[in-house]
C-alpha cells in the first residue's frame, strides 16, 4: 500500500518536482538532514561550561549519557533535548516543503542521525544517534515513538543501563510501526523505510557497547573515565 501511495506522490502534480528533479530533490534532503544532524550539541555545552572535549572522557560518545558523566544530569537533559529537537527538525523541513513525497522525511530523519553519528564540524567522531532517532520517530510515528519511549524506561529500569534502553526503545519501534501501523495512525513509505533502516544503525553505533554488556563492562550514566580515543 505504501509504495503505491509512493508513486502516488510523485505523479501527484501538487509535488512540484518532475521525475528529471527527483534525485537533486533527495539530495537536498540528504544534505540538509545530515548538516542539521551534524550540529554537535553534546560537544558544544561540554566545550563551553568546561572548555574539554567531551570525547576525550567516558565512552568517548557527544550523545546525553555521557554529557551525563562530565556535567550530570541537567546539562544532559538540555544536550538530550537539543538532540531531539535536530531530528524533529530535520524531518518537518520536508513535510512542510514537500508533504506529499513521503520518501523524503525518511532521508532526511536517516541522513540526520548519521549526520550525528558522523558530525563534519568536529572530524566526523560524534554520538550513537539514539535521541536524533526519537525526535525524527515522534513526527513520523508519534505513537511508535511514545511506545518505543516507555519501552526505553522500562529496560533502564530493570537494567540500569542507558545502551540497554536504547536498543530495547529501537526494536519496540521498529516492530510496532511495521506490524501495528495500520492501527496505529498508518503505514506510511517513510515510517517504514525509517523503522526498517534505524536497528541497523543502531545496533552498529552499539556495538562496542553490546560487547562491553557481555563483559560485563559497560558504563552507567554519570560513571565514566578518561580516555584518550573513542571507543
Amino acid at each position: 500500500m505504501f509504495l503505491e501511495r509512493g508513486k502516488a506522490a510523485l505523479d501527484d502534480p501538487r509535488t512540484n518536482f518532475s521525475y528529471d528533479g527527483i534525485l537533486m530533490v533527495i539530495s537536498a534532503a540528504v544534505l540538509i538532514g545530515y548538516l542539521i544532524g551534524s550540529i554537535p550539541f553534546g560537544y558544544i555545552v561540554v566545550r563551553f561550561f568546561s572548555g574539554k572535549d567531551i570525547r576525550d572522557y567516558g565512552s568517548g560518545s557527544t550523545g546525553a549519557t555521557n554529557v551525563s558523566r562530565k556535567l550530570g544530569l541537567k546539562w544532559a537533559v538540555v544536550s538530550g533535548l537539543l538532540d531531539v529537537g535536530k531530528g524533529a527538525i530535520a524531518v518537518l523541513i520536508w513535510r512542510w516543503i514537500a508533504p506529499e513525497m513521503e520518501l523524503l522525511q525518511a532521508f532526511a530523519a536517516l541522513a540526520a542521525i548519521l549526520g550525528h553519528i558522523f558530525p563534519v564540524w568536529i572530524g566526523f567522531k560524534g554520538g550513537k544517534g539514539i535521541n536524533t532517532a526519537f525526535g525524527a520517530a515522534l513526527v513520523i510515528s508519534p505513537w511508535a515513538a511514545l511506545l518505543a519511549l516507555i519501552a526505553f524506561a522500562s529496560a533502564f529500569a530493570i537494567a540500569r543501563f542507558v545502551s540497554i534502553g536504547s536498543i530495547s526503545a529501537v526494536f519496540v519501534y521498529t516492530i510496532v510501526v511495521i506490524v501495528f501501523g495500520d492501527n496505529l495512525g498508518g503505514r506510511t513509505i517513510d515510517s517504514v523505510v525509517f523503522a526498517s533502516c534505524l536497528p541497523v544503525i543502531i545496533l552498529w553505533t552499539h556495538r562496542r557497547n553490546i560487547k562491553r554488556l557481555i563483559r560485563h563492562e559497560e558504563l552507567s550514566p554519570g560513571k565514566g573515565k578518561n580516555i584518550g580515543t573513542r571507543l
